[in-house]
């Protein structure tokens, strides 16, 4: 008798434990039946600044606003065409696309609504890359698949600070990294000893030459270090004088007694 008393509660355990095992998995389908009731999708095309399709990039879905959970950021490959589908974003919900590569990155996002539950949203247009820096070096690329970047302007910076650029034949020396007028531009490179001395104040069309779009923070090779964006040039008159904007790639002119943001680089040449 004690031995189907104890045969049945084996029994019995083992049917609550199967009955358990049962309810968790109609639970877990449940739950992942509910989340893709709740879903949308959006489907587009990658394609580069020569309408170029790209492929083996990821597409990222970045949920703006009211963050909801599982649903905060959804990713996509392009496939060979540069086609891609984002699948299980949260319907009716603001997202901002973004490619994503390990060589190179971009500045700037697509921001779309998602489809209503079930539903698709087409893209109208392909989804453009107009520009790509390589992360090793902030350079522009010039091959999303390769990552390779343009040919480089190279430069050299010697031990004590002086950049040499053998293309232009000229050698250059980054002053403080503050805010400075032009007359204290013209006396700190009147003064500047540096690798025996001779700096005088740069041309417009010396600045000019330094800026490369894209390339660093400032449009300009990270040899210059300075976190300024407008570099002094020539007088212009008795009040104003020239200088360059390396984050818009023009010159203008300023009143000499402005600092904003202003920064001062010596130049000479190296046949001196």
């Amino acid at each position: 008798m004690a031995r189907r008393v104890e045969q049945r509660s084996v029994n019995e355990v083992m049917r609550g434990r199967v009955i358990w095992l049962v309810l968790l998995m109609f639970c877990a389908m449940g739950i992942a039946a509910c989340k893709g009731s709740k879903s949308s999708s959006v489907e587009g095309k990658l394609v580069d600044w020569n309408n170029k399709p790209v492929a083996g990039v990821k597409i990222m879905a970045m949920q703006q606003g009211q963050l909801i959970k599982g649903y905060e950021r959804i990713e996509a490959v392009t496939g060979s065409k540069g086609f891609f589908t984002l699948k299980g974003l949260y319907p009716s919900s603001q997202y901002v696309l973004q490619p994503w590569s390990d060589k190179w990155t971009v500045r700037q996002g697509l921001r779309v609504k998602s489809a209503l539950q079930g539903e698709t949203v087409l893209l109208p247009n392909p989804m453009q890359i107009q520009k790509a820096y390589a992360k090793k070096d902030g350079r522009k690329v010039v091959d999303l698949a390769t990552g390779a970047t343009a040919a480089e302007h190279l430069f050299t910076v010697s031990a004590d600070g002086v950049i040499t650029d053998d293309q232009t034949g000229l050698a250059w020396v980054v002053g403080p990294d503050k805010d400075i007028n032009y007359s204290q531009a013209e006396k700190w490179v009147a003064a500047c000893k540096l690798a025996g001395g001779g700096w005088r104040m740069p041309m417009k069309k010396e600045l000019r030459a330094l800026y490369q779009d894209g390339v660093g923070e400032r449009n300009m090779d990270p040899a210059f270090k300075t976190s300024g964006g407008w570099v002094w040039a020539e007088p212009r008159d008795s009040s104003s004088a020239w200088g360059f904007s390396f984050g818009s790639g023009v010159e203008r002119w300023y009143r000499r007694d402005s600092s904003d943001n202003s920064r001062v680089f010596g130049v000479r040449s190296l046949s001196r």
